[in-house]
């Protein structure tokens, strides 16, 4: 979810504002196998679409990131099972957008208490000023040359890439709708 070492644990964020929520689990598999799990709220579930807010107390996020987060941020991140890619859009504790990020996916399966997805390496992120840049396309080449990405999971990072170049303002104006109806900032 892009929270890195500095995301909370189920624990911690079980005791913090959403003590009172249950924990919504985002559970991550990088192409090595490993599993990666962060606790969020879930805020909207719909038929094949999830909505959840991690809150990302101490700030940070994963190394090398292209962005500052300070204590306090949110990650709102949307997951279509339909779609090769999900998006965090990220937002500093005054609300103020700080970034978008998308990540190729593969077989995203949304369930009531947690969303499960596939991660392929490439992600994009999109910065204000309207900023594409591009990550870890390295990482992909290297893992699909050493045949740890099946065919069907780089048709699936490269239909990603295309969608997320080619239509990346109208992701971002419909996660905006998205955001404005099921997790709207409060003043």
């Amino acid at each position: 979810m892009g929270s890195g070492s500095n995301g909370i644990s189920a624990a911690e964020y079980r005791a913090g504002p959403a003590a009172a929520m249950d924990v919504y689990l985002e559970q991550k598999v990088k192409p090595d196998g490993t599993v990666r799990e962060y606790p969020t709220e879930l805020l909207h579930l719909g038929r094949g679409f999830a909505l959840v807010r991690f809150r990302m107390l101490r700030g940070g996020g994963p190394p090398d990131i292209p962005i500052a987060v300070p204590p306090g941020s949110v990650s709102l991140g949307y997951f279509w099972e339909s779609r090769p890619y999900n998006l965090y859009r990220w937002r500093g504790p005054d609300g103020a957008l700080l970034a978008h990020r998308f990540d190729a996916v593969a077989d995203v399966v949304i369930g009531p208490e947690r969303v499960n997805y596939r991660d392929l390496a490439l992600d994009w992120w999109v910065l204000p000023g309207d900023v594409l840049l591009e990550e870890d396309r390295e990482e992909f080449e290297a893992l699909a040359a050493a045949g740890a990405l099946s065919p069907r999971d780089r048709a699936a990072a490269l239909a990603a890439d295309r969608e997320v170049h080619a239509r990346y303002r109208h992701i971002l104006d419909e996660a905006g709708r998205l955001e404005a109806r099921y997790a709207p900032r409060r003043s």
